[in-house]
């Protein structure tokens, strides 16, 4: 049996499934933003971190048989531990998923950053607005709404 091909081919698997999670991220991130997209935004999230976690052990997983077959782990273009074609095509395939998933996850990262400036911008028209008011705040310090009788002290009924 094969393993380190075995090891090559989970991963390579593990990481196009990933990259499938980044491209519903990206379309996500580039619809008009509700609540329901937000949840959705935060369910893929949890996902995506799930996939990290399990790639990230299978990567632990190759590099354990890499060594156990007596070879030194490099992240090389044409890494000498592989050992026939199948395992070669396999680690193409993973780079290629590799690749593809960073770059996903570097265009997320800007549109994150594009909406993160926005609301930014939209809270300081909103602070710079109140600020001028006469009207009383309608939530304290603490985020929480002021009950109608703390804004009308001094009255009684």
């Amino acid at each position: 049996m094969n393993t380190l091909l075995i090891c090559i081919q989970n991963e390579s698997d593990a990481m196009a499934a990933l990259t499938d999670i980044l491209r519903l991220e990206q379309a996500a991130l580039t619809q008009a933003p509700s609540l329901e997209l937000m949840e959705e935004i935060n369910a893929l999230t949890q996902k995506k971190n799930r996939h990290i976690a399990t790639i990230t052990q299978l990567g632990k997983l190759r590099k354990n048989e890499i060594s156990r077959l007596g070879f030194a782990f490099t992240d090389t273009a044409a890494p000498q531990w592989l050992q026939d074609q199948a395992q070669k095509d396999c680690w193409e395939k993973l780079v290629g998923h590799t690749r593809k998933a960073n770059e996903l996850n570097r265009v997320n990262g800007l549109l994150i950053s594009k909406h993160l400036l926005r609301n930014q911008s939209t809270l300081q028209v909103l602070r710079k607005n109140h600020q001028g008011s006469s009207t009383p705040a309608l939530y304290g310090a603490n985020g929480q709404s002021k009950s109608s009788r703390s804004l009308m002290r001094g009255f009684v009924a």
